[in-house]
């Protein structure tokens, strides 16, 4: 598309080749990208400041969701994990059992199982999904001796610290999976 001018006194060269006053000189070529990058610049940040921002004050995201994307390699794990507290048998730590067996009476039975041995048994209820390993779930790097101990008394099971059961009025979380020794 050209553009069309109306010729003025201006447009006419004077006898040495000079110009004289204003001139319209054809536009550059790529004059319109410098405001686009610009404008994409600045949309980009826009986007990525409003996200940053509904994840920080989201109570339904989570950055631990976000941890496999941008996990960092880790050095490989030992074959025999160190224990950093002694397992202990804590009566005041309360323990919830879930029976994630897919069998009935496992919440119960594990239940009273671990309150014949001296600890404190909240809710024995049935877990939501089944699960093939037994985990022991603590939330606070405090318990790890207890889960430890829980661990020890009922001869099977993981431990895990994770937020998972934070809400909970457990100390301990007991998740029976298949490989129940029962």
């Amino acid at each position: 598309m050209s553009e069309k001018t109306v010729r003025d006194q201006f447009d006419d060269l004077t006898p040495g080749g000079e110009r004289r006053g204003v001139h319209r000189a054809p536009k550059r070529r790529g004059a319109g990208f410098v405001p686009f990058a610009w404008a994409a610049l600045a949309t980009g940040v826009l986007v990525v400041g409003g996200v940053g921002t509904l994840i920080v004050t989201s109570d339904s995201i989570s950055m631990k969701d976000f941890e496999s994307i941008f996990a960092l390699p880790t050095a490989a794990a030992s074959a025999t994990p160190k224990a950093t507290a002694a397992p202990t048998v804590d009566p005041a730590s309360v323990v919830n059992v879930l029976n994630a067996t897919g069998e009935t009476g496992i919440a119960t039975a594990v239940g009273d199982q671990i309150a014949a041995e001296g600890w404190t048994v909240g809710a024995k209820s049935n877990a939501s999904e089944t699960a093939e390993k037994t985990f022991i779930y603590y939330g606070n790097p405090t318990l790890e001796g207890a889960a430890r101990g829980l661990a020890q008394t009922l001869g099977y099971g993981e431990i895990k610290l994770t937020d998972k059961y934070i809400e909970s009025s457990a100390q301990l979380t007991l998740v029976v999976g298949q490989d129940h020794a029962g």
